[in-house]
């Protein structure tokens, strides 16, 4: 046993004392401003697999001073304000063992906080979440009203954070289902007469060590370079609890690996009784897992490479789908027996190449649902696939400006399957891009930086979706092909001006026009339809 303790003493503590993880949202405009840096070559940065650690970023903005003279005035003013937000990791890096604890005033170091303590070992910061959103929407009046509180801090080489928001939209027209749009899905609370609640709640512990990390709880994770949307996970469906490893040896390889519990929203008959009151049922929903992980390879500094696979499977959890490095597919054969479907596997990539002398960021991510290459062998069709190909040019009419243009296409019965509890979804929401299966589209976006955390963002996009396919459809020959049945169009474009005004302070004035059109009865909202525009303005403390 004391050979075992020494073991690990030698393996881990010279990595902990240093290693803390943190895991910054997928939604923070850090990201953007790093992207920007690292495809004009003043840093190394990949955001295909997101979220990343704080202390991850901070070491890039650490990276960013170093190479201050290539930063424009706005680039190095927004390096000062993200060093004020990431204040206690940049603390963690430079050894500091100082003790400081701020209670709502500003600081010369951290910015603004309404709570943050540290000390050699410890650390906690407290922010409150509020906002509002007042908009003119197809034709009536929209409300977004939102509260909540969120924390986070270390503790050696443990960390922790928590995020609540509890949400209320009221007005006219609302849509409480948010299928095909690029909103994130929710989990209603209560439908009222002119609108409803619902909240999100996001939290995990980590545990590091230097060359990675592994944490349990609740997040967004995003896996693909889509700026519009991603095909392999993404914000879509509510964030599920998942537990992850990520390990980096070296610089140029790195490996992510998850397990997680998803919602299927089909009840397990076996569970249902009856309660002491009348109409109040008891009853469970069925298990539903996912395990996935991807291998990211990092041969220069500007190329990147990944490749993995996904299973949802169901009822009962599966040790084997615990082994990390196992190939899941093959786990699946080990599995099914000739009366069983089996579970529902895919295989995926991504590539992402940045010019630096344009510059600019060529990406573009492939999904493989359910590879038969039997099939394919025999003639037939190579399953069903996604891809998404995209550009991100970085200054190229004038200084602090971005341009995007991006395509995808996702072929009928992607994220779908025969056995409706093996859907790659949650809560009823794919777990991959936005646009769902049987759809094609292309975007584009011109976003203008003309203060430190004021930008104006013009986009556009147009969508064709075929029809909600039917499972059996998938079996049948001729194979249907994309787009094929009643059609959606989605036309739209739409101006939005941002403003960070403090740390955690936003605000946003936006209008957008849409178009739409739908042969198929019954999946777009009836207020939806036509012509419509939006106006709107929003401001929020906290994300």
């Amino acid at each position: 046993m004391k050979k075992l303790f020494l073991l690990l003493y030698i393996l881990f503590i010279p990595g902990i004392l240093s290693a803390q993880a943190v895991f910054e949202p997928t939604s923070s405009s850090v990201y953007e401003f790093l992207n920007r840096l690292s495809v004009r070559g003043i840093i190394e940065f990949q955001d295909e697999l997101r979220p990343v650690s704080r202390k991850l970023i901070a070491e890039k903005l650490l990276d960013a001073e170093r190479n201050i003279q290539k930063l424009s005035g706005i680039e190095k003013d927004d390096l000062n304000y993200y060093k004020q937000d990431y204040y206690i990791e940049l603390e963690t890096i430079h050894d500091s063992v100082s003790q400081k604890m701020i209670v709502f005033r500003n600081d010369e170091e951290a910015g603004f906080r309404p709570f943050l303590y540290k000390d050699a070992v410890f650390s906690f910061t407290v922010d409150p979440i509020l906002g509002l959103t007042f908009n003119r929407q197809y034709g009536n009046g929209f409300k977004h009203r939102w509260n909540g509180l969120k924390f986070s801090g270390y503790y050696n080489n443990f960390g922790y954070n928590f995020y609540f928001k509890d949400n209320e939209e009221s007005g006219g027209a609302l849509d409480t289902l948010k299928r095909v749009s690029p909103e994130p899905g929710i989990v209603l609370h209560d439908v009222k007469g002119n609108g409803f609640d619902y909240s999100n709640i996001r939290g995990a512990i980590s545990f590091s060590w230097k060359w990675g990390s592994i944490d349990f709880g609740k997040d967004y994770i995003e896996w693909g370079s889509g700026r519009r949307g991603q095909l392999i996970l993404s914000d879509k469906a509510p964030s599920f609890v998942s537990l992850r490893l990520i390990a980096k040896p070296v610089d140029w390889l790195q490996f992510q690996y998850i397990h997680g519990w998803l919602y299927s929203e089909i009840i397990d008959s076996s569970s249902i009784r009856t309660t002491l009151v009348s109409g109040r049922d008891s009853y469970y929903q069925k298990n539903k897992f996912i395990a996935a992980h991807i291998l990211s390879f990092y041969p220069e500094e500007n190329i990147s490479f990944s490749l993995g696979e996904s299973v949802v499977y169901s009822e009962k959890l599966e040790p084997i789908y615990f082994i990390p490095v196992i190939f899941f597919r093959l786990s699946d054969h080990y599995l099914s027996s000739s009366n069983n479907t089996g579970d529902n596997a895919q295989v995926f990539a991504n590539a992402v190449y940045k010019n630096y002398s344009l510059p600019a960021k060529f990406y573009g991510t492939l999904f493989i649902d359910e590879l038969s290459l039997t099939n394919v062998f025999k003639g037939g069709n190579l399953s069903s696939v996604a891809y998404t190909f995209g550009i991100n040019f970085i200054d190229p009419v004038v200084e602090n400006s971005e341009l995007i243009v991006e395509y995808t296409r996702v072929d009928p019965f992607v994220y779908l399957n025969s056995n409706d509890l093996q859907l790659y979804n949650s809560h009823g929401y794919q777990l991959g891009h936005w646009i769902g299966s049987n759809a094609r589209q292309i975007y584009a976006s011109y976003k203008q930086w003309f203060l430190r955390g004021l930008s104006v963002n013009l986009w556009g996009e147009h969508i064709v979706k075929g029809q909600t396919e039917l499972p059996e459809q998938q079996y049948e020959l001729p194979y249907p092909s994309i787009l094929y049945g009643p059609r959606l169009s989605i036309t739209s474009f739409g101006i939005d001006a941002g403003y960070e005004i403090y740390r955690e302070l936003r605000a946003h004035l936006y209008y957008q026009y849409s178009n739409i059109t739908d042969d198929e009865k019954g999946r777009t909202p009836e207020f939806k339809l036509g012509s419509n525009h939006i106006f709107g303005i929003s401001i929020g403390y906290g994300l």
